[in-house]
């Protein structure tokens, strides 16, 4: 009964995931998307051991697709145990083949296209932890109000190009909106002129994402 439970438990967090297709992300063969497309549907289904035994084979090869489910199972221990440092390994070689940078590209504008799926990151904290630990990015808000920074977020619909995180300081756990993943301090500096005008109204300031993720409470 008791594991029966946690299995139950596993597929509703899994179910909270968006099932998305990264278009025009990478070409690849009929043969390797099928793979994809077969792993995704095991994933979505509960056949962990089989979605991560594919997502392995393509893995061997490089496929971002592929590595970038593998850290999603690792993460949230789909069918093993949960290892955070696995997952974040996976996490950065997928970003050095360009899945994450690819995702951020397209920020949330997904649209249909044929044969990947992905299991996108969905709480803000862990779509800071999957960027790349030696990029930049922008802080938008700091507050001990976790609401506000939730109401900010939400408002400005930054699923899936922005995160926020708690620490704590002095006694009281302040809540730090960032946004987007930048290669150098100049790149996200000569982005903070380009957003929005509710994104840039508390100042945005340039912070690695490395020093933002070792803040974050495990």
């Amino acid at each position: 009964m008791g594991s029966q439970t946690k299995q139950n438990g596993i597929r509703g967090a899994y179910r909270t995931f968006i099932l998305s297709i990264l278009a025009n992300l990478l070409f690849m063969p009929g043969l390797q998307a099928g793979v994809l497309e077969e792993a995704a549907d095991a994933l979505e289904n509960g056949n962990y051991i089989r979605a991560y035994m594919l997502y392995s084979r393509l893995a061997e090869n490089n496929d971002p697709v592929a590595l970038f489910n593998l850290g999603i199972m690792e993460q949230k221990g789909l069918g093993r145990p949960v290892n955070p440092f696995e997952a974040r390994t996976l996490f950065e070689k997928a970003s050095r083949y360009k899945l994450v940078d690819a995702y951020n590209s397209i920020q949330v504008a997904i649209k249909p296209a044929g044969g990947q799926r992905v299991v996108v990151i969905q709480t803000p904290q862990e779509w800071i932890l999957a960027q790349n630990a030696n990029y930049y990015t922008l802080q938008l808000a700091s507050s001990t109000n976790r609401k506000l920074i939730e109401k900010y977020y939400n408002q400005n619909q930054l699923q899936g190009t922005a995160g926020y995180y708690v620490n704590r300081r002095q006694g009281e756990d302040w809540y730090a909106l960032v946004y987007g993943a930048y290669p150098s301090v100049g790149e996200a500096n000569a982005a903070i002129a380009g957003l929005p005008k509710d994104l840039r109204k508390w100042s945005p300031w340039v912070r690695k994402l490395k020093d933002i993720q070792r803040l974050i409470k495990p």
